[in-house]
């Protein structure tokens, strides 16, 4: 079931109550919450986007602010290393179609021969996302189908937080079914056996969208897990979720070990790829590191110790200047 919106409400002041909850929410800020006298000028809406196959790793997120709007696209083919990032942004918010929200979300982006799309229908209950580019180096199209409403799929985790007098919502979807396809250059993917996951953002903050620590687990051909790393280990298993607490890092220079404090889990992290990227803020930009590793190690699920076959870790922190 879905929360009702009073319920995460102060019912006299209709401030968030901050904090996490469980299973999708219905929230939409454009109306219902008070907001401090500037809250307008800090305005952010946002929708993050990963795409994961044995073959590719894709990134997309789209988002806007009430100076600027934009798009940025990362292809990862897992087989070869290759890396390509595109980033478009414009002043305003006039090619930002849609502010999208969590109950029924539009979010498209397009500017010349870039087209970026990601929709959610709560009613059919399926999410779908086309992207397409084409230019001198690049030729790009994809076509995908999620399916958000599966019996197993039923944990979203949705977290309030305080943005200085004001507040952010962020939406993380659990691991969704995918069907589809991907086309990048020469390279051509079926997306059967893939999965998406998406977090959507709206509220008020200094920047367009937040940075995410994230990994995506292959314990067995029919089952994945997927690790979101908030202030605490938030794990899903079989559409479950659970809270795992505080995150232990150690390891020697780039590679990690990644553990939690109650010994449900221990990752080895070995990084693929680093590359510095730009952030948009409401008041210019800001550099941050995103760096791709490949995970093994073992997870225990229920009372049973799992090994990883396959799995990808996407940590990002902000660049020091």
């Amino acid at each position: 079931m879905k929360e009702h919106l009073g319920s995460i409400l102060h019912p006299s002041t209709l401030e968030p109550l901050f904090g996490k909850y469980f299973g999708p929410v219905q929230i939409d800020n454009s109306k219902e919450y008070n907001a401090g006298l500037l809250s307008e000028l800090r305005s952010v809406d946002s929708v993050l986007v990963d795409i994961l196959g044995e073959k590719i790793f894709l990134e997309l997120r789209i988002y806007a602010t009430k100076f600027k709007s934009g798009a940025n696209l990362l292809l990862w083919n897992r087989e070869t290393g290759n890396l390509q990032e595109i980033s478009l942004l414009e002043n305003g918010a006039s090619s930002f179609i849609h502010q999208g929200s969590f109950k029924n979300g539009y979010w498209s982006f397009t500017k010349s021969d870039k087209r970026f799309n990601f929709r959610l229908d709560d009613n059919i209950r399926q999410g779908y996302t086309h992207s397409a580019i084409w230019e001198k180096n690049l030729n790009f199209q994809l076509d995908a189908l999620a399916y958000t409403g599966e019996k197993n799929n039923g944990n979203w985790f949705t977290q309030i937080s305080p943005s200085g007098k004001d507040w952010v919502f962020k939406n993380h979807s659990p691991d969704l079914r995918v069907e589809g396809q991907l086309s990048w250059n020469d390279l051509s993917v079926s997306l059967e056996n893939g999965l998406l996951s998406y977090s959507v953002g709206k509220g008020y903050g200094p920047i367009a969208f937040p940075l995410e620590n994230r990994i995506y687990l292959q314990v067995s051909p029919k089952k994945k897990v997927h690790i979101y790393l908030e202030d605490d280990i938030l794990v899903w298993t079989n559409g479950e979720v659970s809270n795992l607490g505080n995150a232990v890092w150690s390891g020697n220079g780039k590679r990690k070990i990644f553990q939690d404090q109650n010994s449900k889990l221990e990752l080895e992290l070995e990084p693929e790829i680093e590359a510095s990227f730009s952030r948009p803020k409401n008041l210019g930009t800001e550099k941050f590191i995103k760096t791709l590793y490949t995970v093994s190690g073992w997870i225990k699920t229920k009372s049973k110790k799992e090994k990883i076959s396959d799995g990808i870790a996407i940590l990002e922190k902000p660049q020091k200047v």
